[in-house]
């Protein structure tokens, strides 16, 4: 009996970590979110004026290996405040790995493709996480004034991030969403608490300190 007591003690505070950790995590995205309507520019007129547009990068393809057009929407949204005479400079990052993966290398392509001029990009192509894009384009690339680019739900968590770390940021909101479904928003929940972990851990020295590709 002892032994079936314990175990059902055990199943309970199992059950209310879980639950506790399940509202915490509610609660990150919910407070993250709210950043992001706060600093959220969605009118051409109100666009301020930054040091820089920066646009976060992300696979070309799902989890699933399938063809998803999140990054060709950032990169169509970043254009157009080029060609709309609202951006003057902009920031692309994105992970890059030996295999020839570069997200920031072919951002910058496709920004000029749409005829941005190769001059007003600088590339980033060492940021492997939304945290470090945001560390870096600080730190590394001396951005203190930034508009960002990329999908409603995502750039909510960029905003808070950036505000926290001394940026002044707003977002420039690209079509479509970068997480889709029920799995994927439990996914940018689990972000969002991270984001919290990332400034009490504060900005990481490696990743400031990583070397630019030759």
């Amino acid at each position: 009996m002892k032994a079936l007591r314990i175990l059902w003690v055990g199943l309970g505070l199992t059950v209310a970590a879980l639950g506790a950790l399940l509202a915490l995590v509610a609660m990150a995205g919910t407070t993250v979110d709210a950043w992001g309507r706060a600093y959220l520019v969605d009118a051409p007129h109100n666009l301020p004026k930054v040091d820089a547009v920066l646009v976060l990068g992300t696979s070309l393809y799902g989890r699933h290996g399938q063809n998803q057009g999140t990054l060709s929407h950032r990169i169509d949204a970043a254009a157009g405040l080029w060609h709309g005479g609202l951006a003057d400079r902009f920031l692309v990052s994105g992970s890059s790995y030996d295999d020839g993966y570069d997200e920031a290398r072919d951002m910058r392509d496709e920004l000029v493709a749409r005829g941005v001029p190769a001059n007003v990009i600088e590339l980033d192509p060492l940021s492997y996480r939304t945290w470090h894009s945001i560390v870096r384009a600080r730190y590394v690339f001396g951005k203190r004034r930034l508009l960002i680019v990329s999908q409603p739900d995502h750039l909510a968590r960029a905003l808070f991030l950036a505000r926290h770390i001394g940026i002044e940021a707003w977002g420039a909101p690209a079509r479509g969403l970068s997480y889709d479904g029920f799995h994927d928003a439990i996914r940018r929940d689990l972000a969002s608490l991270a984001a919290y972990l990332d400034l009490l851990l504060g900005p990481p020295p490696r990743v400031i300190a990583a070397a630019m590709p030759r």
